[in-house]
């Protein structure tokens, strides 16, 4: 698994879970799964991330790409 735009701004400020997540405002247990990448923070948490990182770790940092626009298959061409 690829490093987090988190878990390198974390690593980088040497700053651990706890400490981040009191920044925030959330659960340890959360920062920790954001952190490693089993979970995407909430709207408002990638916000709280945004601010407090002052822009280091973006809200646009949790988006993927759509690989491809769905089509239904009745669409006329």
């Amino acid at each position: 698994m690829s490093s987090t735009p988190l878990a390198r701004y974390m690593k980088s400020e040497e700053i651990d879970d706890a400490a981040f997540a009191t920044l925030i405002g959330k659960d340890r247990s959360i920062v920790n799964r954001i952190r490693r990448g089993l979970m995407r923070p909430t709207l408002d948490v990638a916000a709280a991330i945004e601010s407090k990182t002052g822009g280091a770790v973006p809200m646009q940092s949790w988006i993927t790409p759509a690989t491809s626009p769905r089509r239904d298959r009745g669409d006329a061409r």
